[in-house]
């Protein structure tokens, strides 16, 4: 029973340890995409731009727009992100 609790209280811990790691990263995501857009863009002007034209802009910017991956720095290509862009202009 001891040796159970041992290892749930490490699997805890790297729970813990995982959980600081992916809000890290995602503070510095959502930092890198607020200075993608701008402060005031992102509030006011991406909503009259349209939200096809603001997900094309992020792309173009490096960002992923697709389902399996949004928000997430893209260093190629990515055919799922390009699949909806041509869906959308069709």
């Amino acid at each position: 029973m001891e040796t159970k609790i041992q290892e749930l209280t490490t699997c805890v811990q790297k729970i813990k340890k995982e959980a600081r790691v992916l809000t890290g990263e995602n503070d510095r995501l959502r930092a890198q995409l607020a200075r993608a857009l701008g402060r005031e863009e992102a509030a006011g002007d991406a909503e009259q731009r349209g939200g096809m034209e603001t997900l094309r802009q992020l792309y173009e910017q490096g960002f992923h727009i697709c389902n399996v991956h949004f928000g997430r720095p893209r260093t190629a290509d990515c055919l799922f992100c390009s699949a909806f862009l041509n869906r959308e202009r069709d």
